[in-house]
């Protein structure tokens, strides 16, 4: 079987950025590879995120996570020591796709600093100005609400409210690369190219040649749908290029 680094290695044409990847925020205890999507935490919005200074980075708020989910691991990336912790208190229960392992909960919030191994004053400080700085409207989780922050930074623009209901609980999370923006340049024929000449029996679909399509971002459900689309096409430029061989013909990638 080929892989990606071999082919690089044997002169295959590449494409696009190899310093980039498709990442996402999955549970910090999840196996290093193959954990799968029920390792990713999707509570980022219900509450606050800080990483290991106890600082927020982003806007948890920006928008619907279907829109912004495949961001979170990039932006935990970029955070000191690639880790992150996603806070939520009681009112987010039942709100969020359950993960599979439990988090770390806590009666307070400076004990579940404590058990974080956060320091507790620049937590609790963080805390303290996002709930000062909570706007409550008409909370709904399912609409861009009018629940927002003012006057800390960074903003939060939608769900933003208190973090005051016990039991407090936090989720370590790390970035999952689904698959990264280095790949194999091909066209609509899926064959790889060698100095930009199609190969007559190497065909690629799927993760390996996703950036030929996406070029940058994510959306849902476009990594099967390149799977599916230009793995159907692989299969029948293959099966084309194994009968030209039997008949001695050259294969045309038409």
């Amino acid at each position: 079987m080929h892989d990606r680094p071999h082919l690089l290695e044997q002169g295959a044409d590449r494409i696009d950025d190899p310093t980039q990847a498709h990442m996402v925020a999955i549970d910090a205890r999840a196996p290093l590879y193959d954990g799968g999507i029920c390792t990713r935490i999707d509570c980022m919005s219900l509450g606050l995120v800080v990483n290991r200074e106890a600082r927020r980075f982003y806007d948890e708020g920006k928008d619907f996570w279907p829109k912004r989910y495949a961001i979170w691991g990039r932006l935990v990336a970029q955070q000191p020591g690639q880790v992150a912790y996603s806070i939520i208190d009681a009112k987010a229960v039942g709100r969020f796709m359950p993960p599979v392992f439990e988090g770390t909960q806590a009666k307070s919030l400076p004990e579940l600093a404590r058990k974080l191994g956060l320091d507790e004053a620049t937590f609790m400080q963080t805390l303290n100005d996002y709930n000062a700085a909570c706007r409550e409207g008409t909370f709904d989780h399912t609409a861009l609400d009018d629940c927002h922050t003012e006057g800390v930074i960074p903003v939060k623009n939608h769900w933003a409210r208190p973090l005051d209901t016990a039991p407090c609980c936090a989720y370590a999370v790390r970035p999952g690369v689904t698959f990264t923006y280095l790949g194999l340049k091909t066209d609509e024929t899926t064959a790889v190219r060698f100095n930009n000449q199609p190969s007559p029996n190497l065909f690629v679909a799927g993760e390996m040649m996703a950036v030929n399509v996406l070029g940058k971002g994510y959306t849902v459900g476009v990594n099967m749908t390149i799977g599916t689309a230009f793995g159907r096409i692989a299969g029948e430029q293959a099966t084309k290029a194994v009968q030209a061989q039997k008949e001695g013909a050259p294969h045309a990638n038409a």
